[in-house]
């Protein structure tokens, strides 16, 4: 009898990702809010139809849709989603990053059927939701406690069996990647703290060094180890709240020097006539190359730090890269040089007549509107100002319109957050003082792509009783698609 092999290609494998797109009586800060979803709220709820989008993107072709790729179940915790991933470019894109670590949270789009105010505790209890358009897999997230996990699976979805608590269980049964194994992480922080290792955690430390990631990193040492996949979620989280352009921009996490395609605005559809031919419509894309370039911060502590428990190290650490890689990177979107370091909007981006302006301060609202008009109307649908607090307070907050009525609105659905002319504003406080950045922030770019390092010296701890740890972190930004941007410089103002 002959005996015959069959390769199975990864194509052939469903895509299966699964997570908790609501939660239940967590707590979310909205609008100067905390805000709560009761258990219940989702009761009656119609849950067919629901797309599954990355970052509420709703211009985007769906990842999934229920109730055939994607399966929703309302728990105890909340919303359960198990969604099957086309096997395109976009797909396994999601799919890994999903599976790396680089993306965790989930949100949704609702409609409010009754909720619970308590303006003297500023609390927020939804009672109903409505209706439920779209989940998504996003960067940030207000329930921190939503999650997304890649499954590996042979066996092709089936939405009518979907059990959330047996899928958790398989999920947890799946071999994990090196860097993301309990064992590894706590191998990690006792190698640093010059702690005995058990077999186990040596074990799980020789997995994961022998991936070699940490061999994208110039380090000073052979014993440089890449942080663990949950750290480095923590790290990467805790980015989001500190505000500015980076809650705006794109993340990669591509190899350096790989030129990536990036798709740009299309025309919109076009009446047909019956029977007539249509012509196909080429998309345009720019393609974009990051660098390597090494973000390094040295800490020293004392050589007690021994005597401190992995807990307490993590977050020390964790606080001290969130804080060092924060500034770094905030300030590169607006001014990095692109000489050894990223490339900012500022001097990335060649400014001329065709994309910037100089107005006076007494002709703030005639400038804003031009400014408004020279963006390209393809990339209008995602726009937003950028601009100092200086800047907001000193230029765009007095300006009055011919009425008398002053041009900056709140926006009255979403609490704290301003407008200008329909726009939302960001505030970061990189940009120089009268300088108005407009445009698709989504068309600039960074790019992690080997997460964080970290190695240790005790060579000062002779003389001074400390040891030095040095973390590492290559990561490149430049704009995507200079014709996304629009700048706006107001004169006279002091």
């Amino acid at each position: 009898m002959e005996t015959r092999s069959y390769e199975v290609r990864a194509s052939e494998k469903p895509l299966i990702l699964e997570g908790l797109a609501v939660v239940f009586n967590q707590p979310a800060n909205i609008g100067g809010y905390v805000e709560r979803i009761a258990p219940g709220a989702l009761d009656g709820v119609n849950l067919d139809d629901v797309a599954l989008l990355i970052n509420h993107d709703g211009q985007g072709i769906p990842l999934a849709r229920s109730p055939k790729t994607l399966a929703l179940s309302v728990t105890d915790e909340g919303l359960a989603m198990r969604a099957e991933l086309p096997d395109t470019e976009a797909g396994r894109g999601v799919y890994e990053a999903v599976r790396r670590g680089d993306l965790s949270r989930m949100s949704f789009a609702f409609d409010i059927g009754a909720q619970e105010v308590n303006e003297q505790e500023r609390m927020v209890t939804i009672t109903s939701i409505k209706a439920i358009y779209e989940i998504s897999i996003v960067n940030r997230a207000a329930y921190t406690q939503t999650s997304i996990q890649a499954r590996k699976d042979e066996k092709p979805m089936n939405t009518n069996t979907f059990n959330p608590v047996i899928a958790s269980l398989e999920t947890q049964s799946q071999p994990q990647e090196p860097h993301a194994t309990p064992e590894y992480r706590s191998a990690f922080f006792k190698s640093l703290l010059g702690k005995e290792l058990t077999e186990v955690e040596t074990r799980a430390m020789d997995a994961a060094r022998a991936e070699k990631r940490a061999d994208a990193f110039n380090t000073l040492s052979s014993s440089a180890a890449v942080v663990p996949d949950t750290t480095l979620n923590e790290v990467i989280k805790g980015l989001h709240p500190q505000g500015g352009l980076y809650n705006e921009i794109r993340l990669f996490s591509v190899p350096a020097h790989m030129s990536v395609p990036i798709g740009t605005p299309t025309d919109p559809a076009q009446w047909h006539t019956e029977g007539a031919a249509v012509n196909r419509e080429k998309l345009t894309t720019h393609a974009v190359t990051f660098g390597a370039f090494e973000l390094i911060k040295v800490l020293s502590l004392s050589a007690a730090a021994k005597k401190m428990t992995l807990s307490a190290f993590e977050a020390y650490l964790v606080d001290e890269l969130r804080v060092s890689v924060t500034d770094a990177l905030n300030a590169a979107i607006v001014s990095g040089t692109g000489s050894g370091q990223p490339q900012g909007l500022l001097s990335g981006i060649t400014w001329n007549t065709s994309n910037s302006l100089s107005i006076a301060a007494a002709n703030i609202i005639d400038g804003i509107l031009k400014t408004i008009a020279k963006l390209p109307a393809g990339y209008s649908g995602g726009a937003k100002f950028a601009m100092s607090n200086a800047t907001l307070f000193t230029s765009v907050y007095p300006a009055k319109a011919s009425d008398g009525n002053f041009i900056l609105m709140p926006d009255v659905q979403n609490g704290s957050v301003r407008r200008l002319f329909g726009f939302e504003i960001v505030v970061d406080d990189n940009i120089p003082a009268n300088t108005i950045l407009f445009g698709n922030f989504k068309y600039y770019g960074i790019n992690i792509p080997s997460g964080l390092a970290v190695e240790t010296s005790r060579d000062s701890g002779f003389t001074s009783g400390l040891i030095d740890y040095r973390a590492l972190c290559i990561a490149d930004a430049k704009p995507i698609v200079p014709e996304a941007f629009v700048k706006l410089t107001v004169m006279g103002v002091s």
